[in-house]
């Protein structure tokens, strides 16, 4: 998918002796998107957006060193070694030796002359690779005005993370004027130096507006740039927004337990399996978090306040660096896991401001590479009127819970969230995991069109392979409940189920009392391999639709 992107002059920041001037250069292909404030907290907001470019420029999947230029050396050092072999004079091969070691030198003598060429040849390199990197490659930041919040977006370049900048107007000394809506805003490298130099003593004026810093410079440029937006990108806001959307285990932390974590991860490299990050969490007991494969032990600040112990590891604990520099401005953390090997999210606040953390399973399996958590959730499907309905009230509110949306349209509040999820998957909304509100952002050009949302309509959640066989497996009545027992959070459901390849296997799943698949297990080879890193698989789907279906049998007074 190709996303033309026009800037009219460059986002930059205006560096004085008592003030400052930040400026945003928003995409003039969109419709019109500005704000213009006083910044109340600016080194809060400094901190913020270098955590939000160090999220940007990341790339940490693991790739083979390039060994090319030893494999040549080996190549050279093989073939001498077989010229040599083969000579049985001892003065040829004394005289060969002697001439290898002036060859040598000479090749050092060249390479001494030549560096300041390979200098500048390296800098120019650098140079042109960063600023095609740039207009090519680097996805701009999602920037959206609201009301009452002004906040960026951004995935890294491997997709494991996404960072969300919530800016408060309460983060403002004053708001002179505004236009609500989503745009795509200039992120440079030069821009994230320029921003490093903001100071606390001087006034900043924040503005986002087409014209970036032209109106300042009285220099109009122009930065045009066509992105391959992969569909994948959209995939993966979806697969964020399910996650935050779940029923996930919070942990509240000091801001000195994160820094602890972070000073441990600095300090330690394990060259050995496992390097997972384990919180190990007791009711009434200060949480724990274990640093494997070392074992080190740190006992953080806050008690568990959950019903059950629980253990829960996680990887790609190297990513939890990018919020090292936010620590000193936080005033708490929250942590959000979904469980063994699944997303983990953490939400930092400060002055005036939150900083959004959401870190796929591992760093190799990123939100999009074949995650389905929105599998987890049971979503009803809608007709185009019904997304048509929700879409203009978020787009008039801006803002807003699955309960208000369901009293402000007359849907039900398991439809509302149904309807949310198939806006959010369009990429028209956004689940905001701070506030626990739905937001509206549109993530492409223009308000969404009744022919787009046509498109939209129908069970989506059951486009998927995992759904289509949960379907089959539910409609051949190849799924049994063998025990339905009710516990606080919903429903404990254990059955058996027959798949395509047709052996039978025992799945067991625990509900809340919206259908929403909380923890689930399986004895098939899906789970047994992956776990729930990629989704329920289609036994726990199929069982889930066999209970639901009792439950709603019990409703209308059916079976009992």
């Amino acid at each position: 998918m190709i996303v033309p992107v026009r800037y009219t002059g460059a986002s930059g920041a205006v560096q004085k002796l008592r003030t400052a001037q930040v400026s945003f250069a928003a995409n003039t292909l969109r419709d019109a998107v500005f704000f213009r404030g006083q910044l109340g907290a600016p080194i809060a907001f400094r901190e913020a957006m270098a955590g939000l470019h160090q999220v940007v420029t990341s790339d940490l999947k693991y790739r083979p060193r390039d060994r090319a230029a030893f494999r040549l050396w080996l190549e050279d050092q093989d073939r001498r070694f077989l010229d040599g072999h083969g000579i049985r004079n001892e003065k040829i091969r004394v005289r060969l030796e002697e001439l290898h070691a002036q060859l040598d030198g000479l090749q050092r003598r060249r390479d001494r002359r030549l560096a300041p060429f390979h200098k500048a040849r390296l800098e120019y390199l650098r140079w042109a690779t960063e600023n095609e990197y740039e207009v090519s490659y680097l996805l701009d930041p999602v920037i959206t005005v609201h009301p009452d919040e002004v906040f960026f977006e951004a995935f890294s370049r491997d997709e494991s993370s996404y960072a969300r900048v919530g800016l408060k107007h309460e983060a403002f000394a004053s708001v002179s004027e505004l236009e609500c809506g989503t745009t795509n805003i200039d992120f440079s490298h030069r821009l994230a130096g320029e921003l490093s130099r903001m100071r606390s003593y001087r006034q900043t004026a924040f503005e986002i507006a087409p014209a970036g810093l032209a109106v300042t410079t009285g220099r109009t440029t122009h930065v045009e740039k066509k992105i391959d937006l992969p569909e994948s990108w959209v995939q993966g806001f979806l697969q964020v927004h399910s996650t935050m959307a779940m029923g996930l285990q919070h942990v509240r932390l000091a801001p000195i337990d994160l820094f602890n974590i972070c000073r441990q991860l600095k300090r330690r490299k394990a060259r050995t399996s496992p390097r997972a990050l384990r919180y190990e969490l007791v009711p009434g007991e200060p949480v724990r978090a274990v640093l494997e494969p070392w074992d080190h032990v740190i006992e953080l600040s806050t008690p568990y306040e959950g019903p059950k112990p629980v253990t829960v590891r996680t990887w790609g604990r190297d990513r939890l660096l990018t919020l090292a520099c936010l620590i000193p401005n936080a005033r708490r953390v929250d942590l959000y896991l979904a469980g063994l090997g699944l997303p983990s999210i953490y939400v930092l606040e400060a002055e005036g401001l939150t900083f959004t953390l959401a870190l796929s399973g591992w760093t190799d399996n990123d939100w999009t590479g074949g995650a389905q958590f929105d599998l987890l959730t049971r979503r009803l499907s809608a007709t185009a009127d019904d997304l048509m309905t929700v879409y203009e009230l978020l787009r008039g509110v801006r803002a807003a819970s699955d309960k208000q949306v369901a009293e402000a349209t007359g849907l039900g509040v398991e439809k509302a969230r149904s309807v949310l999820s198939h806006l959010c998957q369009i990429g028209r909304a956004m689940f905001d995991l701070s506030t626990g509100v739905y937001r509206h952002r549109d993530l492409f050009f223009g308000a969404l069109t009744r022919k787009e949302a046509l498109r939209a309509v129908g069970p989506v959640s059951e486009t998927a392979p995992p759904a289509k066989a949960a379907r089959a497996i539910f409609t051949s009545d190849n799924v049994r409940v063998i025990a339905r027992r009710p516990v606080s959070m919903g429903f404990k459901v254990s059955g058996s189920a027959r798949g395509a390849d047709g052996r039978r296997v025992r799945p067991l799943v625990e509900l809340d009392h919206d259908g929403q698949i909380v923890t689930a297990t399986c004895t098939c080879a899906h789970f047994r391999s992956h776990q729930l890193a990629k989704g329920p698989c289609e036994h726990m789907l199929a069982l889930r639709l066999a209970h639901m279906s009792r439950l709603e049998e019990e409703q209308r007074g059916g079976a009992p």
